[in-house]
């Protein structure tokens, strides 16, 4: 009898930390955020099957243009999302001027918006271009350049926002420091996109930043063979640690 109720006690207990652990996440970006996420769904359905996703966005825009579309705050307040997950157009973060400044603003009110609503704001830290940004040579001339004024730009919205900061940018940065030809590898012929490589780097931090988990513990790697998803979850790792450390 005894050894039936403490029996029945772990069932219970294990189903109410699985219906605890059970989140709710919003993204709201363009195409870094579209064009990985099929890999941040099928990484989450693998390794947290309780957590649901929603996903708005718009090729091309910025979070501004979230900010004023009409489909967006009410999708915010439709419900008590756990995490909302903003990214900026790829390029304005780091600009400078008007844009650098629509930025920190457009962060500002979704924030508000986002924690009346009981939600934690989070940023999706992007990456700079490969080889710098053709259009803007002068502010972007190489990736480095590039990452460092965007990340500055992410890091200065989180403090101001008390925004949760999911650095997939820093995991980019710390694969190029270590192979130059696996960094090339996360992006697509543009060099701007995310090739299922980068989706995947994306999705780990996106996973270990939300959930509090050590990224190597990712069991599912898609079609990427074993040791090169052991090394991309390594960088989400020290990512994620570097963060901690700011």
């Amino acid at each position: 009898m005894i050894k039936n109720t403490i029996h029945l006690l772990i069932i219970f207990l294990s189903i109410t930390t699985i219906h605890c652990e059970a989140k709710k996440v919003l993204f709201i970006g363009n195409s870094y955020t579209s064009q990985c996420s099929r890999i941040i769904t099928d990484l989450f359905k693998n390794e947290s099957p309780d957590w649901k996703l929603t996903f708005h966005f718009k090729g091309g825009k910025d979070l501004a243009y979230h900010l004023a579309d009409p489909t967006t705050k009410p999708m915010i307040l439709s419900q008590k999302w756990d995490f909302v997950i903003l990214q900026e157009q790829s390029q304005k973060s780091g600009l400078g001027g008007k844009y650098s400044q629509g930025f920190q603003d457009a962060v500002s009110s979704f924030s508000k918006i986002i924690r009346k609503n009981g939600s934690t704001p989070c940023l999706y830290l992007t990456w700079g271009r490969k080889e710098g940004d053709k259009k803007n040579p002068k502010i972007y001339p190489d990736y480095q350049t590039m990452q460092k004024k965007i990340s500055a730009a992410y890091f200065e919205a989180g403090k101001k926002n008390r925004a949760r900061i999911l650095p997939v940018g820093l995991a980019y940065s710390k694969i190029k420091q270590q192979d130059q030809a696996l960094f090339e590898s996360l992006y697509k012929k543009d060099g701007s996109h995310p090739s299922e490589t980068g989706a995947y780097v994306v999705s780990s931090v996106f996973w270990a930043g939300l959930t509090g988990k050590d990224p190597i513990t990712i069991k599912w790697r898609g079609e990427i063979k074993k040791p090169k998803a052991h090394r991309l979850r390594q960088a989400a790792r020290a990512a994620l640690e570097k963060l901690s450390k700011n």
